[in-house]
């Protein structure tokens, strides 16, 4: 509750005295039990999902569209619920598919680079006669 008034820039009497007039119910889990309680309803959406799968495999192949929507739609709320709990962990994990991403693009960059590299120096060697310097200029093996 202090961290929510000094959010809301509000003083900490206030704040419980209008928790107390609306009815706030303050007597919640905390996040570690909040994790739990997820944990325990995406087994439930599996279970519902396996139940569905089975029921439309029995029934000719029929599923029915609206309850397996309605349970993709429950996991993405789990999802996000997860991720609003533990929000230095998702950004960890945000940071590190960035920064995998970003390592990927610079690769192709400097793999373009050093083609393009080799391609301006075996012009300008045939440019200067000879064997085009095809003996001096080998492309090394990448290890």
């Amino acid at each position: 509750m202090p961290l929510l008034a000094d959010a809301a820039n509000r003083s900490l009497a206030s704040l419980r005295r209008e928790a107390e007039r609306d009815g706030w119910r303050l007597d919640r889990p905390l996040i570690g039990d909040v994790l739990e309680r997820i944990r325990i309803l995406a087994n439930m959406l599996l279970e519902r999902l396996e139940e569905v799968t089975r029921a439309a495999l029995e029934g000719g192949g029929r599923i029915d569209k609206a309850e397996i929507e309605a349970i993709i739609s429950l996991t993405r709320s789990l999802e996000k619920i997860v991720e609003i709990t533990r929000p230095e962990e998702a950004a960890r994990d945000n940071q590190i598919a960035q920064d995998e991403e970003l390592a990927a693009m610079l690769q192709a960059i400097n793999d373009k680079i050093i083609e393009l590299a080799w391609e301006i120096a075996r012009e300008i060697l045939e440019q200067d006669g000879g064997d085009g310097g095809r003996a001096a200029l080998r492309r090394p093996v990448a290890p």
